[in-house]
């Protein structure tokens, strides 16, 4: 016989997640699954793209001993395993190159992106429509925006992934169709066991220059410990009673000085409509979100010279974050060494778009960055200053990214002509979103020398049409392709 706790302990914020997320209407509106359809798609054109980064094979050789012929696909391949691992390897294709979509909230901002994988691992598991995995997605973005708004990880110096582990954990849980008490017990064990610092940021490189690899996996590592949870709650296991609430409690470990409660209450009201997935903003460029304004500016000064070895000096007038991020942080911007250092070197950015005329990830190879005449382009002829008139960090970044990170190139030639690249938003932004035709140049782009063009076509196709699917499985089998033969096809 079992007596009653006189005792009563409550944690309104998982509460709060987990009505939202069982309870909140499905129904999308038509240009709501639209912009599922087109998040999904963005999020599977860059995985697609990194199947040979380093971090990708390192990935499925950790995945190979451990895969068994009726799980769910490691893209590129034909190896199957279970959803969590399958959800971790192809996650970590997302984080490869900075070309995943970004969402920024009024506290904190990140890559929402990083649960599409695991999301379609586990509707592949359970034989779920495409309609359901978009409406997952969009509950799965809903709540990572409402955590983007409330909570700040900069304080403890945590990292971002935090906050998407709470979307992801979300989108899972409507898609396995948890009740309510499931829900709570599943975001209490996504948030307390697994707390990700930011030490991964800290531009601190290793022996090869490079930042650690574990920023190719710190994503998707997030989102499957939330996956984890949610089968863990489905069992049946338990989380600590106050797991945001309590006095070692997720909030209490952030070290917000502000109460973020108020506001996961006010952005999470079950009444509301699912809109936040239409809200992320995307890139054309394989680069930090910072940079790409530039990118569009250079590429806009470029167009109107006609010979580039009359180009006298290159000048970046950047607002003040992208200055800070692309500039400030790094330990030397202007002598990149490696792939890493120089994605986040704003004169390598903009000096490889203006030589190249356009930027992609073969713009990042080690023997172009190491080029002796690149080198010393970036090195001589490229000025990079901060204009706060364009955004400056007492505006605060949300008003920042709203306005596109702003940058804009100006290139003088050796006759003292002057051409100029507008500040503008980029492409992808939304105030400049992507056509269905930007999204499908994007998949043919990244997927066509790894998948061949019949397979390419079949997923576009299948990504269009993602809302009729039946079944997930009808896509993933798609991407069970060979990837590395594609390759070697198309070299030959």
């Amino acid at each position: 016989m079992t007596t009653a706790n006189k005792f009563t302990y409550r944690d309104e914020v998982a509460e709060r997640l987990a009505d939202f997320t069982v309870n909140v209407s499905g129904d999308l509106d038509a240009d709501i699954r639209h912009a599922a359809k087109r998040a999904l798609s963005d999020s599977v054109a860059v995985a697609l793209g990194a199947l040979d980064h380093q971090a990708s094979h390192i990935a499925r050789k950790f995945a190979s001993p451990f895969t068994r012929p009726d799980g769910a696909v490691i893209w590129g391949t034909s190896m199957r395993a279970n959803p969590d691992l399958a959800a971790f390897v192809n996650g970590s294709l997302l984080r490869c190159y900075d070309y995943n979509d970004f969402y920024v909230g009024e506290r904190n901002s990140g890559h929402p992106s990083d649960m599409t994988a695991a999301v379609i691992a586990v509707g592949e598991w359970i034989d779920a429509s495409g309609e359901d995995v978009l409406v997952a997605l969009a509950v799965g973005y809903e709540v990572v925006g409402a955590a983007f708004d409330a909570f700040s990880t900069a304080p403890g110096g945590w990292d971002y992934t935090n906050l998407t582990a709470i979307g992801a954990c979300a989108a899972i849980a409507r898609l396995l169709k948890l009740d309510v008490e499931q829900a709570r017990e599943a975001f209490g064990m996504t948030v307390t066991p697994h707390f990700a610092t930011d030490e991964v940021e800290s531009c601190e490189l290793n022996a090869r220059g490079d930042l650690t690899l574990w920023k190719r996996f710190n994503g998707s590592d997030a989102v499957r410990n939330a996956l984890q949870a949610c089968f863990l709650a489905q069992a049946g296991v338990e989380a600590p009673v106050r797991p945001f609430t309590g006095s070692n409690g997720f909030i209490a470990k952030l070290a917000n000085k502000h109460d973020p409660v108020p506001v996961i209450l006010d952005r999470l009201q079950t009444g509301n409509k699912l809109t936040r997935i239409a809200w992320t903003y995307m890139k054309l460029w394989p680069v930090g979100s910072m940079a790409q304004s530039a990118i569009r500016a250079a590429l806009e000064a470029r167009a109107q010279v006609k010979d580039l070895s009359q180009i006298k000096e290159v000048r970046v007038f950047s607002e003040e974050g992208s200055y800070q991020h692309f500039i400030e942080m790094r330990q030397d911007p202007y002598h990149p060494i490696s792939r890493e250092t120089a994605d986040h070197s704003m004169p390598y950015v903009v000096a490889a778009a203006i030589l190249e005329g356009n930027i992609g990830i073969e713009s990042f190879d080690l023997e172009r960055v190491l080029d002796g005449k690149r080198q010393k382009f970036v090195a001589e002829q490229v000025k990079c200053v901060a204009d706060p008139t364009l955004g400056a960090l007492k505006d605060g970044k949300l008003a920042r990214a709203g306005a596109g990170y702003l940058s804009r190139v100006e290139i003088e030639l050796q006759d003292s002509t002057v051409v100029h690249g507008a500040a503008k938003p980029f492409p992808g932004h939304p105030k400049a979103p992507f056509s269905d035709a930007d999204i499908a140049q994007k998949v043919t782009q990244n997927a066509l020398a790894f998948a061949g063009q019949e397979v390419t076509d079949q997923i576009i196709k299948a990504l269009v049409t993602f809302d009729t699917i039946a079944n997930v499985k009808d896509f993933t089998k798609i991407l069970a392709f060979d990837w590395a033969s594609a390759k070697r096809e198309k070299a030959a």
